[in-house]
């Protein structure tokens, strides 16, 4: 049985663990080199649970093209294709930052990964106006942008096209009505739930975790 670094009772640190690990041992080094880009920026890269999560469901996802909103260095990028059996064509990465395009370039990407990647040091807005039939988005980033960028995906996605949006939790700062007074983006959350609960063109799963993981796909009766 594999020992834990860890006390069962520090449960975040169990949670954002590798406890199950779907990366084979070739590809550790370059996971390490992400977790330390991680540290390095004070990236908030997506937690190696939900990277987990994304390995294990691409295979059934099948999706051919992926578009990202706020994709730093590239991090998320790494499991999606360390999940892929062979139906991603293209992964579209967008970020405002100037200063991560290069940790992208200078990352030791397999050749039959990087061929597949578009990196745009770009806004998110401008490069989605050139794409339609996506097949799996991730919205990160600026939480201010997350609730028109899911309203523009509504005509991008293909029939059985899905969305991924992280931080949608936002360790439970916007059910307090005192923080979405005084903080911009638990009340960008809140407005960014509100509208999902209330709109009959996406169905809508969360999971919860430390900052929260929601899933959509379109309504087949929309």
């Amino acid at each position: 049985m594999r020992d834990y670094p860890f006390s069962f009772q520090d449960l975040d640190s169990f949670s954002n663990s590798l406890p199950y690990s779907s990366v084979k041992e070739e590809r550790l080094t370059f996971l390490n080199d992400l977790n330390v880009l991680k540290k390095k920026y004070n990236f908030p890269a997506i937690n190696n649970n939900i990277g987990e999560f994304i390995s294990m469901m691409v295979p059934f996802w099948k999706p051919e093209v992926i578009f990202e909103m706020g994709s730093g260095y590239g991090h998320s990028c790494f499991w999606y294709l360390n999940g892929d059996k062979g139906s991603i064509k293209e992964i579209i990465l967008t970020e405002k930052r100037d200063d991560l395009e290069k940790e992208f370039h200078h990352l030791d990407w397999p050749d039959s990964w990087k061929h597949k990647i578009k990196y745009f040091q770009q806004d998110a807005f401008e490069v989605l106006e050139k794409y339609n039939k996506i097949d799996l988005a991730l919205i990160d980033g600026v939480k201010g942008d997350y609730l028109k960028f899911l309203q523009l995906l509504e005509t991008k996605l293909t029939k059985n096209g899905i969305v991924l949006i992280d931080n949608s939790y936002w360790r439970g700062s916007f059910l307090d009505e005192r923080m979405r007074e005084t903080k911009k983006s638990a009340r960008n959350i809140y407005e960014l739930h509100e509208y999902i609960k209330n709109s009959n063109t996406w169905n809508a799963c969360f999971i919860p975790y430390v900052d929260g993981l929601t899933i959509l796909t379109l309504n087949e009766n929309i």
